[in-house]
């Protein structure tokens, strides 16, 4: 059976580490498996076996007729039996191409809460929803299902809920090695956040609550359209000496600066499945996270939820993880332990009762 995944564009962030993980599992389950990219943002899967990228860059609006004649080309040659969407406007643009090219099964994947869509995607996909463009419609967590509460039952009817999966991870213990190669201060706190720089993930605030934790130092892994407005505001506050920005990274590298770091610090201000939070529940991270609905569905009472923008709150949270190695010690298990509900066994599982 042939499965080709779309995504908008290519960088380092969750809907694509998802596309990414569920291609290298139907791959080792016998499928033939792809996953193409709209464009190219930033080079995260440039390398990754089974990857196509339509455009080399970030498209202008006529970029997008090539993009689409490209892709009716492919889908044309490649046949694909199952084709799964991921994305707005992977949704939109791809979903509306494999109907037309005949493609039997057709899945779109919803990541995000569909008030969070910009709103000519949000209407487009009310209509693909409601007719049989999609053959299915995939929610990521019951978050997404609850943003389209006031939908049609036409639309309601085809949406099920798939949670994201991940492979089950395992502390790497770098030690003083880990310090080493990252300039890690030895004894002091390390906060870790993932994600892209940009207003839903929050960074400044959590930025700011480091005024009130005076020996943490914060890792932020992640690009976007931000990081020079969140550098300028680091350099403002004198913590630059404390606030390491190391952009998009290997997935190896991101694993080992999980397994170094203290607190994973997530004050986003929508989500509906991290990946990043995922991870680090599998690896044991205590985890401070905003309070909303998304979070409160992964985490359930396995870490500390506090109000996304008060600067206070997290650091407070956070500090207490910190001096007490009780409290850090508790979380760690009851992550662990909360994250196999997550597993990429069961995601894949879920998906193959689509394809059959």
């Amino acid at each position: 059976m042939k499965i080709v995944q779309l995504v908008t564009q290519m960088e380092a962030g969750g809907a694509q580490r998802v596309a990414i993980l569920l291609n290298e599992a139907l791959q080792n389950k016998g499928y033939e498996a792809e996953v193409w990219f709209l464009y190219l943002k930033r080079p995260a899967y440039i390398d990754v076996p089974g990857v196509r990228v339509l455009l080399e860059h970030k498209p202008s609006a006529l970029d997008y007729f090539k993009i689409a004649s490209k892709l009716q080309n492919l889908l044309r040659s490649h046949q694909p039996d199952v084709f799964i969407t991921h994305t707005h406007y992977a949704n939109v643009i791809g979903q509306v191409i494999a109907r037309f090219c005949g493609i039997p099964r057709r899945v779109a994947v919803q990541h995000n809460p569909v008030n969070t869509y910009p709103k000519a995607a949000k209407w487009i996909d009310w209509m693909l929803g409601t007719t049989d463009i999609y053959s299915d419609n995939i929610a990521v967590s019951q978050v997404v299902i609850d943003s389209v509460d006031k939908y049609p039952a036409r639309y309601k009817v085809k949406l099920k809920k798939i949670y994201n999966g991940i492979p089950k991870l395992e502390t790497q213990n770098l030690g003083k090695e880990g310090q080493t190669r990252w300039n890690l201060p030895a004894n002091a706190p390390i906060l870790i956040n993932i994600g892209r720089l940009a207003h839903q993930k929050n960074q400044v605030t959590l930025i700011k609550s480091l005024l009130h934790l005076k020996e943490a130092h914060l890792l932020l892994i992640g690009e976007g359209e931000l990081r020079n407005d969140l550098q300028k505001q680091v350099t403002a506050l004198q913590l630059k000496d404390r606030v390491h920005f190391l952009g998009e990274m290997k997935s190896q590298d991101v694993l080992a600066l999980l397994s170094v770091s203290d607190v994973f610090v997530f004050p986003s201000l929508y989500e509906a499945m991290p990946i990043a939070l995922l991870e680090a529940m599998s690896l044991g991270l205590p985890i401070v996270a905003g309070d909303i609905p998304a979070i409160r569905e992964v985490l359930d009472d396995v870490g500390v939820i506090v109000p996304s923008t008060s600067i206070e709150a997290i650091a407070r949270a956070v500090q207490q993880i910190v001096d007490s190695s009780e409290i850090a010690n508790r979380l760690r298990q009851a992550s662990i332990k909360r994250a196999d509900l997550f597993s990429i066994e069961r995601m894949v599982e879920s998906y193959e009762k689509l394809f059959n």
